[in-house]
């Protein structure tokens, strides 16, 4: 029979064992903060512009806003207007990295290129207003999209070329559609709106880009979506987004934190390199160094409005209008008026996305474009095909390849 003393040597062994956990853990976790302290710093900046000529340019929106840009100045060459995501900003395009900037890329190529970033985004001296942040992707659309075409157009006596990323597409759908404000905040198609923003371009793409949320029926996003435990969880955000919205409509992410990110790069390339970034990009198809720079450059803050309206969209599928014009009433819904898009248009999205198939159905299927093309990227996810290791000679051509196709057509 076991004895009291028995009993004592079993506490004594286990303490000890735990003891030796704990130690060995911490010995463990010093060993890579030591090994990560000897390692050059991660996402360091590189000089890639060389001798392009580089400019700032200021344009006001209807709303008083100042939106500010920048521009790798080609005044022979089209020009070509690069729009960014959610949660980004022109950055994106236009990262300290040799081989993953699109907007040098093009502006060697000959193109004149410019980078705005849309309200409250940017960087130092790019930063754009924000106003009260009570704003949404349809201001985006109605204000700044208008801003900046029409501006790009007076400075060069030229019509431009849109390319917009997620978010910088769906703009671009939403301003063609001739979108504006109608006593108050109701979004109506005004049709001499559709005439005259397809007479300013002249052509664009779209890089992931879906006006309608669907996945194939293994997808863990759709799993997560449709079973009643995740809608929960998504109608428990936007619920807490509709109340932020109210008294704090600033959506923080790594914008205003930028001072935090570059003391401690070491962190954020790990956080990076994490299960917590695999929606934004396929890991395997970037390096620890772009991905660094990516969060140090092209992260950016955003409005309560605006992930309230990305929310619905993803539970309800199509793009609608936020806030709904009046209760009850039925919002304007972008997705059933891609018919109204005429521009030439192609439409890119990547096999490792969000929603290819929604970005053929709902977007090269759905618009009157009697130029249009679509492609699939094999093995690219999201923000990699702007970012990616390959994508100066996968990605990049295409896109010049298209603008130059479209001006000989035009």
């Amino acid at each position: 029979m076991p004895t009291r003393d028995d009993g004592e040597v079993r506490l004594r062994s286990s303490g000890s064992r735990q003891k030796a956990t704990a130690v060995a853990a911490v010995a463990t976790y010093g060993a890579y903060v030591l090994l990560g302290m000897k390692t050059p710093l991660p996402g360091r900046d590189q000089d890639v512009s060389g001798d392009l000529e580089v400019e700032r340019h200021e344009f006001v929106t209807a709303d008083g806003l100042t939106l500010r840009l920048k521009r790798y100045a080609n005044p022979g060459g089209s020009p070509v207007i690069l729009t960014h995501g959610f949660g980004g900003n022109g950055f994106t395009f236009d990262l300290p990295r040799e081989g993953r900037n699109m907007a040098v890329h093009l502006a060697r190529e000959g193109f004149d290129v410019w980078i705005p970033h849309f309200r409250g985004c940017g960087r130092d001296p790019y930063v754009s207003d924000a106003g009260d942040w009570r704003h949404s992707m349809d201001h985006l659309a109605i204000y700044d999209a208008p801003a900046i075409v029409d501006g790009v157009t007076d400075e060069t006596g030229k019509r431009a070329f849109w390319i917009g990323h997620s978010m910088g597409g769906l703009v671009l759908y939403m301003y063609l559609q001739g979108a504006r404000f109608e006593n108050g905040n109701t979004v109506v198609s005004d049709p001499s709106l559709v005439v005259s923003r397809h007479q300013k371009l002249f052509g664009a793409a779209t890089m992931g880009a879906p006006s309608v949320f669907c996945w194939p029926i293994d997808d863990p996003d759709r799993k997560g979506v449709n079973f009643e435990t995740g809608r929960k969880a998504v109608k428990s955000y936007i619920s807490m987004m509709l109340a932020k919205e109210q008294v704090s409509p600033r959506v923080y992410r790594t914008g205003s934190r930028i001072g935090l990110l570059k003391r401690h790069p070491r962190l954020i390339m790990a956080i990076t390199r994490s299960p917590l970034a695999a929606g934004a990009y396929h890991r395997p198809n970037t390096d620890r160094e772009t991905t660094t720079s990516l969060a140090l450059w092209g992260r950016d803050d955003v409005s309560a409005g605006m992930w309230v309206q990305r929310l619905w969209s993803l539970l309800d599928g199509d793009l609608r209008q936020y806030p709904p014009s009046a209760p009850g009433a039925r919002p304007y819904n972008y997705a059933e008026n891609m018919r109204k898009i005429t521009l030439p248009i192609f439409f890119i999205t990547g096999e490792k996305d969000f929603s290819p198939a929604a970005v053929k159905r709902y977007g090269y299927e759905s618009v009157s474009s009697e130029m249009r093309e679509y492609v699939q990227l094999p093995g690219y996810g999201h923000v990699d095909m702007l970012i990616g290791s390959d994508v100066e000679t996968d990605v990049f051509p295409l896109v010049a390849d298209w603008i130059k196709e479209v001006e000989a057509h035009s």
